[in-house]
């Protein structure tokens, strides 16, 4: 997200710092690195199974683990501010193990689909307060 903000002397608006805020993740997730991840999770982090900061990360790591090649696609469906500093996103995520290069490569691929709901709360920035997910549709992302 740095890099966003140092290419231009305009400040990003919120919606644009909750788009970068999933590319980091998206970005994360691809190469593996579950420390990243846990730079985006709060430490007040709950989800709908329970689980906190420390769980989280560690289900991140043991998935990256198990998965060598990890391509994702995402569609942000919906960012809603509640205030300035809380944000309730939804998005699409295909994940696959070979590149995701348009929504033609997707359609061909064994892609697992989920919708994402996602609470983000700002202090210095966003990061992630709580989550579900459940499995999606192809359709829900094309």
């Amino acid at each position: 997200m740095l890099s966003l903000t140092s290419c231009t002397d305009e400040a990003l608006t919120p919606e644009d710092e909750i788009k970068a805020f999933i590319a980091s993740g998206k970005e994360a997730a691809e190469n593996r690195s579950h420390n990243d991840l846990g730079y985006l999770v709060s430490n007040d982090y709950q989800d709908q199974k329970n689980l906190n900061k420390k769980q989280i990360t560690a289900l991140a790591r043991a998935y990256f683990f198990r998965h060598k090649n990890i391509h994702l696609f995402t569609k942000i469906d919906t960012i809603n501010f509640k205030d300035n500093n809380q944000a309730f996103v939804v998005v699409y995520v295909a994940m696959a193990g070979s590149a995701i290069v348009d929504l033609n490569t997707l359609s061909s691929l064994r892609a697992r689909t989920y919708r994402f709901e996602l609470l983000l709360e700002k202090n210095e920035e966003w990061l992630l307060r709580q989550a579900k997910w459940k499995s999606a549709k192809l359709n829900d992302i094309l």
